[in-house]
């Protein structure tokens, strides 16, 4: 019973993501619009993270939607405070890789960060992506998962596809098949390409310098190093450290899987002041 309530109350998260910010509905764009004059309004495109971040580099910010630019704010403060709560509550893409990933078993699945060095890759894919752009090669919006998994919902929902360019389907069964089912977690997406996740957890990264920033703290007194945490991350971002499972801010997305699979509870969403304030009650 408690593993359904659990389950139900994610899964409400990435359809409440979903009827936000996904097309047919896309009602951050209808609330949004009643504050901004945006002429993009009817954009499949809107909001979209990663072409005013493009735009941001090439110093063409004005040119980005209004709305568009709103989301990258709320994207940024929101990680500060708060770590990716788009990534690992919201966004119905990553929600949906996340759910394949759990229909095989582990045997059959890869674990990236056993096999590459996960970090240079996310961070190289970031750099890569806005220094394209840059140099003039464009926003490849045909490898966005994002947009692939948007318009085969369309297909479902109207009956209509928005974009059919073999590039988009492609990209549609690489990151939910092969990054997907086939990866531990289901997130590999997530992990080693997606610029949105990676823009999310650089202001994740930079929340330890702001007080009252709230993050997955593990309590090491409690901890009893059983590992259930390592296997139940869809980010694969915990790893045991002297039998105490420690976490990594650069790919945790705060998504509370690992404080649920916790027989303990030594896992929590805290932030920081709470840490500091247990670290004085204990001396």
């Amino acid at each position: 019973m408690q593993n359904l309530a659990y389950n139900a109350r994610r899964a409400s998260g990435y359809l409440l993501g979903f009827v936000l910010f996904y097309e047919p509905f896309m009602l951050f764009n209808q609330l949004a619009s009643k504050f901004i004059v945006d002429e993009s309004f009817s954009s499949i495109h809107v909001p979209c993270a990663r072409i005013p971040l493009a735009n941001l580099v090439t110093g063409e910010w004005q040119y980005a939607s209004p709305i568009s630019l709103l989301f990258c704010l709320l994207l940024a403060v929101s990680s500060l405070w708060f770590g990716p709560l788009f990534c690992g509550r919201l966004c119905p893409t990553g929600g949906f890789s996340e759910f394949l990933g759990s229909l095989l078993p582990d045997k059959y699945k890869i674990d990236w960060p056993k096999v590459v060095p996960v970090l240079p890759l996310r961070y190289g894919f970031f750099a890569g992506f806005l220094f394209s752009v840059w140099l003039g090669f464009g926003v490849p919006c045909t490898y966005c998962n994002y947009y692939s998994l948007e318009i085969f919902v369309n297909l479902f929902i109207t009956g209509n596809m928005l974009n059919n360019l073999a590039s988009l389907i492609a990209t549609f069964f690489l990151a939910n098949i092969f990054f997907g089912l086939f990866t531990k977690g289901g997130r590999g997406y997530c992990q080693l390409i997606c610029p949105v996740g990676t823009y999310n957890s650089l202001f994740h990264l930079l929340g330890r310098f702001v007080l009252g920033a709230f993050h997955m703290q593990v309590q090491k007194s409690a901890c009893i190093g059983c590992t259930k945490c390592v296997q139940s991350c869809p980010m694969r971002a915990i790893n045991m450290q002297e039998r105490k499972a420690q976490i990594s801010r650069s790919l945790c997305i705060a998504c509370g899987k690992c404080t649920h699979g916790c027989p303990q509870k030594a896992i929590c969403y805290q932030s920081n002041l709470a840490k500091e304030k247990s670290h004085e009650q204990a001396n």
